[in-house]
């Protein structure tokens, strides 16, 4: 079914209102964060902001909405090699330690912003945009992943931008961009065991990536394991046996060193309680106790105004989002639209799985914004552009007549998939299917045997669908 761009179905509306909803309790939380007696600044300065980044975000997804995923979807690879040389200065940065004059800003040992001048651009924000575009379209129609020899390749895709990211360094979004690849392959059809042994070699791997980290990096993640009173006291007391978490120092003032932010955290959801202290009271609103409390840990800002009851409805507007995105893939029978809404809405789940995880104390604190809460332009703006592409995806929703999508068969041939939208109203119903089945009849003509076994098959299907398909064209208008 094809829609006009500012046309939304059912799931699109669901998905658009919990946005809505979310911007606003996030504007309202870093409005109070703003203006606090104390500790805020002189003025609604970071709201301000993200209301024009909120504008040019709605821009972004309406641009979106008129060219069309499918349109985009054929540039996907050139709009990775974009997101990828965008990331290459701060890897330069990094290496030579230069800010190249104030236009690659140094920010707690981090290259990971461009100064544009008025706005600071995060090039890996895009950057997860742009490969979940990617990685969709190369999935499409494909069986070779099914073999895990078939899995190297978008593993090898994935590397060169996790590596880039990395070297700024970048954890928070490294984080978020395996599990999207996981939860990708899997949906398209990729083996479970294939699956599990990439996992496992990940596992094997750890004790290696941990002594490549950094002193602060592992620092975050110990600070999620000395909440253990236990594993607290057996640092203390066999301090050489537990060297390489940390030292009996860190173990003893945990709670003033690494682990500050989180029992912060924790310390303002605790205490808001059921129902909170209100909109812009508490004493982690008015006081500065939390740090990055505008974006990282703006979850924890609002248990803390609204209690349980608004941490809950924040939560629910986020499982609306998800039961959006599910229905739209659902929906979707072109495999690249099915493929691009699974990425974005795992995207999306992940990072908040991952934000809310590190407010509680459940994951280390990685600086990983909730979308479209916590403050930040260039978060902001490429959640609005993943929007646009699913809500496209919802607006033109092609049924696919051959090969039909995530069908392995091994004598499956490869053949080019004809795309048929829906047609508008009831009176052109009939001459549609009529050129549709001179359309199938005539593509199998020229001596296919393959063609010529299932013809019957197909102009009944054919039927079949258009019958359902007049039914959907009166109802969904």
């Amino acid at each position: 079914m094809t829609r006009t761009w500012l046309q939304f179905d059912a799931p699109s509306r669901l998905i658009l209102a919990a946005i809505a909803f979310l911007f606003l309790v996030g504007l309202a939380s870093i409005y109070v964060t703003d203006t606090a007696a104390i500790g805020g600044h002189d003025g609604p300065r970071n709201a301000t902001r993200q209301l024009v980044y909120l504008c040019v975000g709605i821009s972004a997804a309406m641009v979106v909405l008129r060219i069309g995923y499918r349109d985009l979807g054929r540039w996907s690879y050139a709009i990775l090699a974009l997101a990828l040389l965008a990331l290459i200065p701060l890897m330069m940065a990094k290496l030579t330690h230069s800010t190249f004059g104030g236009l690659i800003p140094e920010r707690r040992h981090a290259y990971r912003w461009i100064n544009l001048g008025l706005i600071d651009v995060q090039p890996s924000e895009f950057m997860k945009v742009a490969f979940i575009v990617a990685l969709a379209w190369y999935l499409r129609f494909r069986r070779n992943y099914r073999r895990f020899g078939g899995l190297i390749r978008p593993l090898l895709a994935a590397a060169v931008p996790l590596a880039l990211i990395l070297r700024q360094p970048d954890l928070g979004t490294c984080t978020l961009l395996l599990p999207v690849l996981l939860i990708m392959l899997f949906m398209a059809g990729a083996q479970i065991r294939h699956l599990a042994v990439l996992v496992a070699i990940g596992l094997v791997t750890l004790p290696l990536t941990w002594t490549q980290m950094r002193n602060y990096q592992r620092s975050r993640i110990v600070a999620v394991l000395l909440q253990s009173d236990a594993l607290r006291r057996a640092i203390v007391e066999s301090p050489q046996r537990y060297s390489f978490l940390t030292d009996r120092r860190s173990a003893v003032e945990w709670k003033a060193d690494s682990g500050y932010q989180l029992v912060a955290s924790k310390t303002a959801i605790g205490s808001g309680g059921l129902a909170g202290f209100g909109w812009g009271r508490g004493p982690y609103v008015e006081h500065a106790f939390l740090p990055d409390r505008h974006n990282d840990l703006i979850f924890a800002v609002i248990a803390h105004q609204w209690g349980l009851v608004g941490a809950g409805a924040v939560l629910i507007a986020y499982a609306c989002i998800a039961v959006g995105g599910a229905a739209i893939a659902a929906r979707t029978t072109e495999p690249f639209g099915r493929m691009l809404a699974i990425g974005i809405t795992s995207l999306l789940m992940v990072q908040t799985i991952i934000n809310v995880g590190m407010t509680v104390g459940l994951m280390p604190i990685t600086g990983m914004n909730l979308p479209f809460v916590s403050y930040g332009g260039s978060n902001l703006l490429s959640n609005f552009l993943a929007i646009g592409l699913l809500v496209s995806v919802a607006q033109h929703r092609p049924f696919l007549l051959s090969p039909k999508p995530f069908e392995f068969r091994q004598r499956q041939r490869r053949r080019s998939s004809v795309l048929v939208s829906a047609p508008r109203s009831r009176g052109h119903s009939t001459a549609r299917a009529a050129s549709i089945t001179a359309l199938t009849n005539g593509s199998m003509s020229g001596g296919s045997k393959r063609a010529s076994r299932i013809s019957s098959s197909i102009n009944s299907l054919i039927r079949s669908l258009y019958r359902s398909l007049r039914w959907r064209s009166t109802n969904w208008g």
